[in-house]
């Protein structure tokens, strides 16, 4: 009998995905809908008293939380900025049939994903360090002093997380650009060449219009990762000097982990995703528009 059930057809899919819809639910849907309910709850590990809208309100008056806010978002809209411009840039410059040896450079610029952050992180310590760091051998070659604290210093601290983080990601993103690049046709270059369009005008006429849907997904995916970013700026500062690195996720860790405060950081949770929803809806519907006005004009 239940030899002649599992043999059925409409039954062995259902047996196939029931490990996945197990351990989904398990292990994804039910922490998701878990730390939603207790968001609105004082939870004390083996019990929980709701309290409504008390942790969010908490937050809202709570000096430290919009100090990590306004950090985060200033990382984020830099931090992109910088990093797609370098990897489109890189992609158009790898892709162009004029570079030798195109293969091996996609490698060399994917590598720094590959390594591990926190030996970067060391790397990028050393390499910034005052005494002994590699850019102060380069300033003593010029007879000058190299003076700054980068990861002590409040206005630089950043900086040299995004720097760190440009040089890891950029690579990793120039295999996005590539791959959209190879979907355009050389025909299209060709006829551009033909009417004496310059490199500069290929650029923003055909290359960047054409490369736009692989652009949105780039930015959408850059924004929502580095919304998350942790582990550079906790390695690094863990979120000082004077919570000049402090972004929302070691805001969350402090909370929840080390004060202990899980509820409190299960709002601070929520609050981050309801920020990256904001912002995809806002870019996707903004893209979209521009896209129907456009068709409509033609």
């Amino acid at each position: 009998m239940l030899k002649r059930f599992m043999n059925h057809k409409s039954v062995v899919p259902y047996v196939l995905l029931f490990p996945f819809i197990f351990f989904f639910l398990v292990f994804r849907l039910w922490p998701i809908v878990w730390s939603f309910f207790i968001s609105f709850t004082e939870y004390f590990g083996n019990g929980y008293k709701f309290i409504g809208l008390d942790n969010y309100r908490e937050l809202i008056s709570d000096r430290v939380f919009w100090i990590a806010t306004k950090n985060t978002f200033y990382f984020v809209g830099v931090y992109n900025v910088i990093m797609i411009s370098c990897a489109l840039v890189l992609a158009v410059i790898v892709k162009s049939p004029k570079i030798r040896g195109r293969n091996i450079y996609r490698s060399v610029y994917f590598m720094p994903m590959a390594m591990m952050l926190p030996v970067v992180a060391i790397v990028f310590d050393m390499i910034f360090a005052r005494n002994i760091g590699f850019i102060s051998v380069i300033y003593s070659m010029f007879g000058e002093e190299f003076t700054a604290r980068w990861f002590s210093d409040v206005d630089l601290a950043m900086w040299g997380i995004i720097i760190m983080r440009v040089w890891r990601g950029m690579g990793y993103y120039c295999a996005y650009f590539l791959a959209g690049l190879s979907g355009i046709p050389n025909e299209v270059y060709e006829a551009a060449q033909i009417d004496g369009a310059g490199v500069v005008r290929t650029f923003f006429r055909i290359t960047l219009p054409l490369l736009k849907p692989m652009l949105m997904f780039v930015i959408i995916m850059s924004t929502i990762l580095s919304f998350e970013i942790f582990d550079e700026p906790w390695i690094l500062t863990q979120g000082g000097p004077a919570n000049s690195t402090l972004t929302l996720q070691i805001y969350l860790y402090q909370t929840s982990f080390l004060d202990g405060n899980l509820s409190k950081g299960s709002a601070v949770a929520y609050i981050m995703t309801l920020f990256m929803m904001v912002f995809s809806i806002i870019y996707v519907r903004g893209l979209s528009e521009k896209n129907s006005s456009k068709s409509s004009k033609g």
